[in-house]
């Protein structure tokens, strides 16, 4: 019994939920930016990925960073 008070204490604190809260805000805005970027940029960087042959797009070191293109391929 004592435990599950323990952990209704924890769960329930102010500042755990300011810590969740954080990482997950933290998170999501993390995701807006990668997103914002490649909204920017993928008329710049996508027409190179779209030319690459599947071999190079497996084993080209560069290629395979913008591997994000895929979502981008009709609109280039």
């Amino acid at each position: 019994m004592r435990t599950v008070i323990m952990l209704a204490v924890l769960i329930c604190n102010p500042i755990t939920m300011g810590v969740i809260g954080g990482v997950k805000w933290s998170r999501d805005y993390n995701a807006s930016m990668k997103t914002a970027y490649e909204e920017r940029n993928y008329a710049r960087v996508c027409p190179e990925y779209k030319a690459a042959s599947k071999w190079d797009r497996w084993f080209d070191q560069n290629l395979s960073y913008i591997d994000w293109c895929e979502k981008y391929l009709d609109r280039v």
